[in-house]
């Protein structure tokens, strides 16, 4: 729409000011801090602050465990932490194979009928 920034214009705008998220995830899995105090702390909403957490994400590891502890920076100087981080990295990678794998399936059979998924629009 006419006169709206767009978001990702808005959160670059923050970062020109010297606002950086990383600023408010703290380090260790013991100081994790839930996505709504990340906001409340911002002032950002919870669609801004999903998106810019994964633009952190891009440039360090910010984990949340899924158990309503929140998001932390794993402290690589804490067994633990360095043991959470090698979980998660083997949960994703599982992911990832548990999702490409029936996907090529998919793409297997679209070729077998001689339609390429990778052309844009509809057949």
């Amino acid at each position: 729409m006419d006169g709206q920034i767009e978001l990702l214009d808005y959160l670059e705008s923050l970062e020109n000011k010297g606002f950086d998220i990383l600023d408010y995830i703290p380090t260790g899995q013991a100081n994790a801090v839930t996505r709504a105090e990340l906001c409340k702390r911002t002032g950002l909403t919870d669609r801004m602050m999903r998106d810019a957490l994964h633009g952190a994400k891009l440039k360090i590891p910010i984990l949340n465990m899924q158990d309503g502890r929140g998001y932390f920076i794993p402290d690589m100087n804490i067994e633990n932490d360095r043991f959470i981080l090698l979980r998660h990295v083997r949960q994703e990678e599982s992911r990832i194979r548990s999702t490409t794998e029936p996907l090529e399936v998919e793409r297997q059979t679209l070729r077998n009928c001689g339609i390429d998924w990778r052309e844009e629009g509809e057949q």
